[in-house]
């Protein structure tokens, strides 16, 4: 997907009038605060312990923490029911009530998760919904603190615009923006 077709596929929640707030909302609501007593609103809460478990798929602990530990799953339950229209709160409902059944049920979940992964990015239909929660939880992390200070080139302050960056294989994103893609 080129970042063209992505830009478009984000900017009706991105471009949602409750967006920023949810964003604001996230990033100091959650900031380092335990929300293990958080009620989804979105989610019922089997569909909110399996994202759970999904998003640390998504993004694993590793010299940062993971996307559950960043609550990740608490933006994706705030965006999907408050920036999302009826009908595409209906595409991920009923993504879900494919998803959770094959999930709990899948004896190597990660290779579940590979394989849906492929067929979402391979744009089968089926499983668009998932190239969503997967984008969000992606933002959901790396707009959070962590996110953005370590697991990026983090820039305090910004200087120049550099049009392009040298990257190898050890190159963290390069986190001069809130938002990440």
């Amino acid at each position: 997907m080129n970042r063209r077709q992505l830009i478009q596929s984000l900017a009706v929640v991105s471009g949602h009038a409750m967006f920023p707030a949810v964003l604001s909302s996230f990033l100091t609501g959650c900031a380092n605060h335990d929300m293990s007593g958080y009620k989804p609103v979105f989610f019922i809460e089997s569909e909110y312990k399996s994202i759970i478990s999904i998003i640390d798929m998504i993004i694993p602990a590793t010299k940062t923490r993971s996307a559950s530990q960043v609550n990740t799953q608490v933006f994706l339950d705030q965006v999907f029911d408050q920036c999302m229209t009826a009908e595409q709160q209906s595409v991920i409902k009923e993504g879900l009530k494919q998803l959770m059944p094959a999930f709990e049920a899948a004896p190597d979940k990660l290779q579940f998760i590979t394989l849906l992964d492929k067929k979402a990015y391979d744009n089968d239909e089926a499983v668009a919904y998932f190239k969503t929660i997967k984008q969000y939880t992606m933002i959901g992390f790396f707009t959070s603190q962590e996110g953005t200070t370590k697991a990026s080139n983090y820039v305090k302050i910004p200087t120049e615009y550099k049009s392009e960056i040298k990257t190898d294989a050890s190159t963290l994103n390069y986190g001069k923006t809130f938002l990440h893609y």
